[in-house]
């Protein structure tokens, strides 16, 4: 039978409490922003759960836009159903025909209900229902690891049968936690950093920095590629290019060596937070993982952040490089990063980088800058593509 509805399952929108109908409203559009106009007549919030409606054109093709929903964060699981009365003898009927389409030899059926309302018991029903496809379709009933399942979902005066439960991503909507500027380098880190934001309901814009003309233009169409995959989660994302070369020259020309990278670090979330401004951002985020490099202890990221206004948030601040490489391979980024170029972080690189620097020695060294020159210079030449 062709599914005429799609149940939304959610996990910890449930906790939300007042705010929750806020954040089913967010989940809705994310929904219905991943699939073509007018795949649903309707979603409306039932019970715990999103309800929506398949259009008469959506019906045969809705198997299409499994792919897209899977990746819609907020959602737990979702579920193609047919939608019946509350009848036994109906939701009996119902059940067969459904079932009659798969290819198994042992199933179970598991009846829910939801509210008070419900004229039939969950158990009979499993009972009765399960009797009757014994009979019609001599299968035999396996309640532990059963080749197949028939839920049937009881609510709103109707009972929504599905044998299909297509896993979610989890976390929350994206936007409810509002927007964030990620800084993206096109590395292994980074690409992931922007994933978890996104996954906490953060709606992203990215900032790519870059050192062309003395370095060539493939870490910028890395890091597009990156985007590729990190809209399935995100449509139209924003993309900041950002020129750095000129800060990095200056750098070098004027400060000591050692502290070159906290330098160049220092700028870019300054320049990261003029653009989050104009984005209207309210954090800025990074793939920094503490220890990793040397500039990433923690005295080292104090030095930096000491820069920035605005939060500086790490998702990736406790994990270790096999987790993320793991993380990565299997969100599809791993092998678009490991491709080589030419990123700024690689240009005027000292070989004895400072790893626990003090914050009043980096700024005696910047102090020989023009800070707010180069920041604006940067922010003025910076493109935007909206991907």
């Amino acid at each position: 039978m062709t599914p005429d509805y799609v149940l939304f399952h959610y996990d910890e929108i449930g906790l939300k409490g007042g705010n929750r109908s806020y954040f089913e409203r967010k989940l809705k559009q994310n929904i219905k922003a991943v699939v073509p106009s007018g795949t649903f007549t309707s979603i409306k919030s039932i019970q715990g759960r999103l309800v929506g409606k398949l259009s008469e054109v959506a019906k045969p093709d809705f198997t299409s836009f499994k792919p897209s929903i899977e990746k819609v964060f907020g959602l737990a699981y979702f579920a193609p159903a047919v939608r019946c009365t509350q009848n036994e003898e109906i939701i009996s009927k119902t059940a067969v025909s459904i079932l009659n389409e798969l290819t198994f030899s042992t199933f179970r059926i598991t009846a829910r209900r939801s509210g008070l309302d419900v004229p039939l018991s969950s158990q009979k029903l499993n009972e009765n229902v399960g009797a009757l496809v014994v009979e019609a379709l001599g299968k035999k009933v396996k309640l532990k690891n059963p080749d197949a399942v028939c839920h049937i979902d009881l609510f709103d005066k109707s009972a929504f049968l599905y044998t299909d439960k297509i896993s979610g991503p989890g976390g929350l909507p994206i936007g409810v936690s509002g927007k964030v500027m990620c800084m993206i380098s096109g590395g292994i880190d980074s690409p992931l950093a922007a994933y978890y934001t996104m996954k906490r309901g953060g709606k992203i814009s990215l900032v790519h920095f870059h050192s062309v003309p003395y370095t060539n233009s493939a870490s910028i169409d890395k890091v597009k590629e990156i985007v590729g995959v990190l809209q399935q989660y995100q449509p139209r994302i924003v993309l900041h290019s950002v020129p750095l070369a000129d800060i990095q020259k200056q750098v070098r020309t004027d400060t000591d060596e050692k502290y070159r990278v906290l330098m160049y670090r220092r700028f870019m979330i300054r320049i990261t937070e003029m653009l989050s401004n104009l984005e209207k951002a309210k954090a800025i985020v990074t793939g920094e993982v503490l220890g990793q490099v040397a500039s990433q202890t923690l005295e080292n990221m104090q030095a930096v952040e000491d820069v920035s206004s605005v939060p500086i948030l790490r998702p990736l601040v406790g994990f270790d490089k096999r987790e993320i490489v793991d993380q990565t391979k299997q969100l599809g980024t791993f092998d678009i990063s490991i491709q080589p170029d030419q990123d700024c972080c690689s240009l005027f690189v000292p070989k004895h980088p400072a790893t626990k620097a003090r914050l009043k020695d980096v700024e005696h060294n910047e102090s020989r800058l023009d800070v707010d020159t180069l920041v604006k210079e940067a922010v003025n030449q910076t493109e935007k593509f909206v991907m």
